[in-house]
């Protein structure tokens, strides 16, 4: 009896073992890949590999920046520089190259954006003597907004080149443009081998895919220094935001085995130069005409908005109570009515940034339009025309009676005398309707509560110029008193809806689950007819601000000494746009613009706007 439970007892183990061995633990990614052609100019041997034109004394060579590239290889010892001249149509060629399946292209480049209208690279791909664009240097600084100087990491996918013999040339034409610096080119083949690792920059992501084999019922991955740090999912996309060289591990298993397997140094995740970015401060207001309103004499913390993961930060304040502060998000306090400006300077190990505003930019006290529509939208504003049924913030067949914008409650009792409706479109058929403005408190549902304030505006007055920046104004007999920590609402409505009436508020669309400050009002309906009553709705499903800018002022005990007038007393005469090559406009450009305000009193006033 005893031998018999030994053979089988023997049997199930062997059967166990079997089908044990079935579980396999494989993974892979699709950023994963290996090089097979790389260039790093770290050798006069190496840089003679490539071919150069060259039209003037100042063309690629063998050098560094102050920004050297080993602050991202750290085996770096050189890189291809170009020193700006005159004249310029220099080209930089690689030897001829067989594209594999699967293939990107990766380099780095360092240079600062503000010169490269002047002069900049173009990158091409050249298969029997026919170029291909890849990048064109000056566009992509435009569309990314960028300032720079930093290393920048350039990707493109090769995938229409698979199987072909292709030269990679840079062409750097220009009269007196930018310095340049071009490192780590890389031909990169994607791979789920062993040997496959993954290169990415701080913040991207990285999608795992499932490999194993067997009966697979359970997956449990472990992401070192990733976000999320583990995961059940099958196929999970990992977030790295921080640089370093990590490992991954994946188990999977089947309710009664398991297997694991790991991947160290895996995921490779590059450093990048911050990007510096002023953040507003709780209690300071968006505006049309500054970059930001505040109170005077109220701690205010400004907040470091920087990508890049900087490790210092260096502020300089104008009319504080201090003047330069190394903290990440600073306290400080205007001490008196007047404009300002201000900068924050960030680095970390592989570069600096500055975000700089002129000495307009920041209104303390006194008397400013205010909405929730940042400087960089600004080029955005639109109407919202929902065709048949008329148009959001304004004449409209839905339904809706009142449009509404919410305004974060000030942090010292303030006033409102007017509010400044933008208007899109203000063609009235009804002419003597009335369309009133409301300021009304927050209620404890976060909508619209007690009124505040009343006045309108006749339909037949509103204003508008397609040629100008031109508000209706909504005045109020007495200015509307908002107690310090009051949300509030600006309610204007119902628009009139006849044949032939067309009036449209300009507004700001966002993406799904962004900033949204528009809300509206619904009218109930019954037997087809609508009902007085109804209910208010945040727009949550087309994030939008609404165009409305109450003219708000700031109430102090003991006005401060020297102000003669409020700000908002000067008339607006005009706007002048100029881009970073210094050509203007009366309208806006695409990309950065410095908006030039001109006033009554022979003032003016400089906004950085990025679209």
């Amino acid at each position: 009896m005893r031998k018999i439970t030994f053979v089988l007892l023997f049997a199930a183990m062997t059967v166990m073992s079997v089908w044990g061995q079935g579980l396999t633990a494989s993974f892979a990614a699709e950023e994963a890949s290996v090089p097979y052609y790389q260039m790093g100019w770290d050798t006069p041997e190496e840089f003679a590999t490539w071919t150069y034109g060259a039209t003037s004394s100042s063309t690629w060579k063998l050098g560094n920046r102050s920004q050297s590239f080993a602050t991202i290889d750290q085996s770096s010892t050189a890189s291809m520089i170009l020193d700006y001249g005159s004249g310029q149509n220099e080209t930089a060629t690689s030897p001829a190259i067989e594209i594999r399946p699967g293939s990107t292209l990766e380099f780095y480049c360092c240079a600062s954006g503000i010169y490269l209208v002047y002069g900049a690279w173009k990158l091409y791909a050249i298969v029997d003597d026919t170029p291909t664009l890849l990048i064109d240097q000056f566009m992509w600084a435009q569309d990314a907004g960028y300032d720079g100087p930093s290393w920048e990491r350039f990707t493109v996918d090769l995938a229409a080149f698979a199987g072909q013999q292709v030269q990679f040339s840079f062409v750097y034409q220009g009269d007196y443009g930018e310095d340049e610096a071009i490192d780590g080119f890389k031909l990169l083949q994607t791979d789920a081998g062993d040997d496959a690792v993954i290169n990415i920059n701080e913040g991207e992501s990285v999608h795992f895919k499932d490999l194993s084999t067997g009966d697979i019922t359970s997956w449990n991955w472990t992401f070192e220094g990733g976000e999320p740090a583990s995961s059940s999912e099958q196929h999970p996309v990992v977030t790295y935001n921080r640089a370093g060289s990590y490992a991954v591990t994946l188990t999977v298993g089947n309710g009664t085995e398991s297997a694991t397997k790991t991947r160290t140094a895996y995921v490779n995740v590059h450093a990048e130069a911050p990007v510096a970015h002023v953040g507003l401060p709780e209690g300071a207001y968006l505006s049309p005409w500054v970059m930001m309103f505040v109170p005077v004499d109220v701690p205010l913390t400004f907040k470091d908005a920087s990508t890049g993961n900087p490790t210092s930060w260096l502020w300089t304040f104008d009319g504080t109570d201090i003047t330069t502060s190394t903290e990440q998000n600073p306290t400080v306090n205007y001490l008196q009515e007047g404009t300002y400006g201000l900068k924050l300077e960030v680095a970390n190990d592989v570069g600096t940034s500055v975000d700089e505003y002129v000495s307009t930019a920041i209104q303390a006290g006194g008397e400013q339009e205010i909405w929730n529509i940042a400087p960089e939208e600004n080029g955005d504003l639109m109407m919202m025309e929902m065709g048949w049924y008329g148009n959001y913030g304004g004449t409209n067949w839905l339904g809706i009676g009142e449009f509404a914008e919410h305004y974060d409650a000030p942090l010292t009792d303030a006033q409102i005398k007017q509010v400044n409706v933008y208007f899109g479109k203000t063609t009235a058929v009804s002419t003597d309707a009335d369309i009133e403005m409301k300021i009304m408190a927050a209620g404890d549902d976060g909508m619209p509560g007690e009124v505040l304030g009343t006045t309108s505006v006749k339909a037949g007055d509103l204003a508008y110029d397609p040629t100008t920046v031109n508000a209706t104004e909504f005045v109020f007999d007495t200015p509307v008193n908002i107690p310090a920590g009051t949300e509030f609402f600006a309610v204007v409505g119902p628009f009139p809806n006849e044949n032939g009436d067309d009036i449209a508020m300009l507004l700001c669309r966002r993406e799904l689950g962004e900033k949204c400050t528009g809300y509206h009002f619904v009218y109930d309906e019954e037997n087809y007819e609508y009902l007085e009553t109804g209910s208010w709705y945040q727009n949550t499903d087309d994030p939008l601000s609404l165009a409305m800018a109450p003219v708000l002022r700031f109430v102090t005990a003991t006005p401060p000494s020297g102000i003669d007038q409020p700000v908002v007393d000067k008339q607006v005469l005009g706007h002048t746009y100029f881009n970073l090559a210094g050509m203007s406009s009366s309208t806006p450009f695409d990309g950065v613009n410095i908006v030039v305000t001109r006033y009554s009193d022979g003032t003016t006033t400089a906004t950085k706007l990025m679209k």
